[in-house]
């Protein structure tokens, strides 16, 4: 059963915050440390719409368990607890970058439009790659949160997310529009294979003190205060104390 209070315990709250600018950056941060990504979890979502979720269900299975949940999981259920929480907001859709230059079909990844005291802001608890850990202020200026860089431009009416560290240029992460959206725009996305096709490949995220962290498949990379390190990890040692140290060693 979902519940706000068990939450905002999983994510470091005593009791509730009000919907303020500092206490979403520390609810965004907290979840994306306490909460991972990861696509093991993709029996979970319905063949005819990933987006069609069982929010005590859910809730039961990602939170407090710790062991996390995909994309349209984590995004709905923070949505559910920030308007819980008295926040302003719009659930938006967009399409992740893929190779080839192309983008997955909009609707395809979820995040939110957030509006406090005048001003809009994103909100994502649920990528897979290299994204923000705080709300990204929805501008076209560069924003920076730990080392990493942000910025939004515009390409063929959509608004593009693109990242860079200290040590690479600048790559692009997905497209959006601001449009509101309900959950059953969802419905017929990847046509019944959808859950199947992010199965495909194990991905992991979760958020660190001084930045985040990804396991793709035996790929581990540690992004902190800007700098990126990419390990892959043959050794059976080495993965077990990756996965101990930041994925309560579950494999």
């Amino acid at each position: 059963m979902f519940n706000t209070d068990t939450y905002l315990a999983h994510l470091g709250f005593s009791q509730p915050p009000a919907p303020t600018l500092p206490n979403l950056r520390q609810l965004h941060r907290g979840h994306l440390m306490a909460v991972p990504y990861d696509t093991n979890h993709t029996h979970r979502l319905s063949a005819e719409n990933m987006a069609d979720i069982d929010i005590d269900k859910a809730f039961e299975a990602i939170v407090p368990t710790g062991a996390g949940g995909m994309c349209l999981e984590l995004n709905t259920l923070f949505a559910q607890l920030l308007r819980e929480l008295g926040y302003d907001l719009d659930v938006i859709s967009g399409g992740t970058y893929l190779p080839g230059d192309i983008f997955a079909p909009d609707p395809e990844h979820m995040l939110m439009l957030v509006r406090i005291e005048g001003q809009e802001w994103l909100a994502d608890v649920g990528h897979a790659g290299l994204c923000f850990t705080e709300p990204l202020r929805l501008s076209e200026e560069v924003q920076w949160q730990y080392g990493c860089a942000f910025r939004l431009i515009r390409r063929d009416g959509y608004l593009v997310l693109q990242a860079k560290t200290l040590d690479h240029d600048w790559r692009t992460t997905y497209r959006f529009t601001t449009e509101p959206r309900t959950y059953d725009a969802w419905a017929g996305v990847g046509e019944g294979n959808g859950p199947a096709i992010l199965a495909a490949m194990r991905r992991r995220r979760r958020a660190i003190d001084k930045g985040q962290v990804f396991l793709t498949n035996n790929m581990f990379t540690i992004v902190e205060d800007g700098h990126e390190k990419v390990t892959l990890l043959i050794d059976p040692e080495r993965r077990a104390q990756v996965l101990d140290t930041y994925w309560d060693g579950r494999d």
